[in-house]
């Protein structure tokens, strides 16, 4: 009998941000990316990471950012539509 091949899954690996140091506005661009990127889009699955593994700084300074965009996602269904594609066209830019 003979075996079925093993089948590589790509992975995707991102360099750590440390977004405690950083402004305002690129520590957010930066949680983006985050929550895009690492956790499809689904502030529940970054809320219960954080909850559950997270350090000091990031429940100090990442659980309040994907609480808010969880809340604007509950009233704006395409918010997080929105904020994809502004990810990626700013991506692609750098």
């Amino acid at each position: 009998m003979t075996s079925l091949p093993t089948l590589a899954l790509p992975i995707e690996a991102f360099d750590w941000i440390d977004t405690t140091k950083l402004s305002n506005v690129v520590a957010n661009f930066a949680r983006a990316q985050i929550l895009v990127a690492l956790f499809d889009g689904d502030p529940d699955k970054w809320i219960e990471f954080l909850r559950r593994d997270g350090t000091p700084q990031e429940l100090e300074h990442d659980l309040p950012f994907a609480l808010t965009v969880k809340r604007r996602m509950d009233s704006d269904a395409d918010y997080i539509n929105r904020l994809r594609s502004l990810v990626r066209e700013f991506s692609r830019l750098v």
